[in-house]
């Protein structure tokens, strides 16, 4: 079958075959079902506790949306989902398998998010942590998640599992291990197990943990890291896919988003709050760390234009109602940004 991964090089997806798992009728990813009595059902797609971050005291946040004015929403039902994160193939579920994975990394991340905010420098193991923190807020948002699934749907259909010589490939194997199994009842199975994993959660999820370790790794492997601050008077804001990546083609060139995360020139930006940045990338130097008033405007517009549905922001402003009506979602993965290679089998 197929999962989602990371080229180092660009956004990729990458053919797995996994024959051998749907002709003996086993999923593909073994959940590791939750300890906790209660299954969590109310899952948030961005990180509450991150979101908090650009909350009030009340934990409240104005939510921008195209054509209508700024709401003020509460974080814990905002960016959320029933069951975002679950899926069942073959009769086996995740379980939260995926939510509690999650749930690792906010935890470490946000016990040295003080650390970091503060533009202190991180080393060894809390590097790979941070970046791993990075990479997953990515990996689960719904734009990942809506803009790239059709072409796994696609890719899926291309390889026909249920062509005769694919069918009579499985029976053979049955009969190997001294099993006769009627090629209909094959047939029938193999287009539930098809139909499953069409599930947009199993797209989006299935090869998530390789894909995280790739993302992980061009971020620490990023030569300088900055936390940098708004221009004073200014605010960051956020948004439903917050982690950005920026091209840097040089000091007069403009930067284009959506570039692979292990290009050379490939920067990552992560808003961490209204005052303060996540800037990591190769042979970058910044003359202060407080940015002027047109690189933090161009640090918000680049946020408006990678967001999917939602921006997210301490305080009203007319002006981030604007940006949101006129820029959201300016990028769309696999069409303008990200753009997939060719698949190709392992």
């Amino acid at each position: 079958m197929l999962c989602v991964f990371f080229d180092t090089t660009a956004y990729l997806y990458t053919e797995r075959k996994y024959g051998q798992a749907v002709s003996k009728f086993r999923t593909v990813i073994r959940p590791v079902t939750s300890t906790a009595r209660t299954l969590v059902r109310n899952a948030h797609i961005v990180p509450r506790f991150y979101l908090n971050k650009f909350a009030d005291a009340s934990k409240f946040v104005f939510q921008y949306v195209p054509g209508r004015d700024p709401q003020r929403r509460s974080t814990r039902s905002l960016s959320s989902e029933e069951d975002y994160f679950e899926y069942m193939v073959n009769g086996e579920a995740t379980a939260n398998r995926y939510e509690n994975w999650f749930q690792r990394f906010e935890t470490d991340a946000a016990a040295m998010y003080p650390t970091i905010h503060t533009g202190q420098s991180l080393t060894g193991e809390h590097q790979i942590v941070w970046s791993s923190f990075i990479a997953t807020v990515f990996l689960r948002s719904r734009k990942v998640r809506e803009q790239f699934g059709p072409a796994l749907t696609r890719m899926m259909d291309a390889e026909n599992y249920e062509s005769e010589e694919q069918i009579r490939e499985m029976q053979c194997d049955f009969l190997r291990q001294g099993i006769f199994v009627d090629s209909e009842d094959i047939r029938a199975k193999v287009r539930q197990t098809l139909e499953e994993m069409r599930a947009p959660a199993f797209g989006q999820l299935a090869g998530i943990e390789d894909s995280a370790k790739m993302i992980t790794k061009n971020i620490v492997q990023k030569e300088r890291w900055f936390i940098l601050e708004a221009a004073p008077g200014c605010e960051f804001v956020t948004s439903d896919c917050p982690v950005q990546t920026w091209a840097l083609n040089g000091p007069k060139a403009p930067i284009t988003m959506g570039s692979g995360f292990g290009h050379q020139n490939t920067a990552i930006v992560f808003p961490l709050s209204p005052k303060m940045l996540f800037f990591a990338g190769n042979g970058v130097r910044w003359g202060s760390k407080v940015l002027s008033l047109e690189d933090t405007v161009k640090v918000n517009t680049a946020t408006v234009q990678f967001a999917h549905r939602a921006v997210y922001a301490l305080n009203r402003s007319a002006e981030i109602q604007a940006l949101v009506d006129r820029e959201l979602n300016k990028y769309t993965f696999g069409e303008n940004c990200f753009i997939p290679a060719k698949p190709h089998a392992e």
